[in-house]
């Protein structure tokens, strides 16, 4: 019979025992004194996921051999604990990770709102909502809100940022040259679109042609360049 929250368990199990998809996973495969033996920090690390993945705390007298002895018998100590909690069902399956949380920014400094479809591997377009309440337009300016241009500056190295990292490369961009000419003010409440291009790689320097639009007209063109950091 098909069991979602056993079959959560088991891949669970073979993450964090790394057992791979070929090694066979029994319900009553002992995991004591068996071919996926737990040691002690395989214990540790076997609660914490489940804690993270099912939304209860294990208290240290239950780490032993009698909830963890078997495939069920941790199965069914995580359908009881859950029962126990109000939670019947398997949590959903993790979220997606957003190409946004490859950027080391975060609110109140993170100023792309959402990322459009690629265009490819050396360009990338996003949009920055401005909604007029951001602290920031309490000094810029007191009356007459004007979105600061380095901020649209900052905005664009963001968006740059998501194009230069390369997949294997888990490193940041750091901002080092900015060459940006302002066309027009930004006022709130505003969709800014901006688009950045791949130009040129020197070492671990990265050049970039980057705008911002505002309803189809730039308010903001130029180059910036950015170097890798591990």
């Amino acid at each position: 019979m098909n069991d979602p929250l056993r079959d959560r368990v088991v891949e669970i199990l073979r993450r964090d025992l790394k057992l791979g998809n070929n090694f066979p996973v029994s319900d009553d495969m002992p995991l004591f004194n068996s071919d996926a033996d737990l040691d002690s920090l395989d214990l540790l690390l076997m609660v914490s996921s489940l804690e993270r993945e099912f939304g209860f705390k294990i208290p240290s007298e239950a780490m032993g051999e009698t909830v963890f002895r078997s495939v069920q018998s941790l199965t069914d100590y995580v359908r009881f604990n859950q029962k126990k909690t109000g939670a019947n069902s398997p949590p959903p399956a993790p979220k997606p990770i957003s190409p946004l949380d490859r950027l080391p920014h975060a609110d109140p400094f993170r100023f792309v709102t959402r990322l459009n479809p690629l265009k490819g591997d050396d360009s990338a377009e996003g949009v920055w909502v401005v909604t007029g309440g951001e602290a920031f337009f309490t000094g810029h300016f007191p009356g007459r809100p004007l979105v600061p241009g380095v901020l649209i500056a900052e905005a664009l190295a963001q968006v740059s940022g998501l194009i230069s990292p390369p997949a294997s490369n888990s490193g940041t961009g750091k901002l080092v040259h900015v060459d940006i000419r302002f066309e027009k003010t930004v006022t709130p409440p505003a969709e800014m679109v901006l688009q950045s291009r791949l130009v040129r790689k020197v070492v671990s320097l990265q050049q970039f042609e980057v705008s911002a639009s505002l309803g189809g007209t730039v308010v903001a063109r130029g180059t910036l360049a950015l170097q890798l950091t591990p």
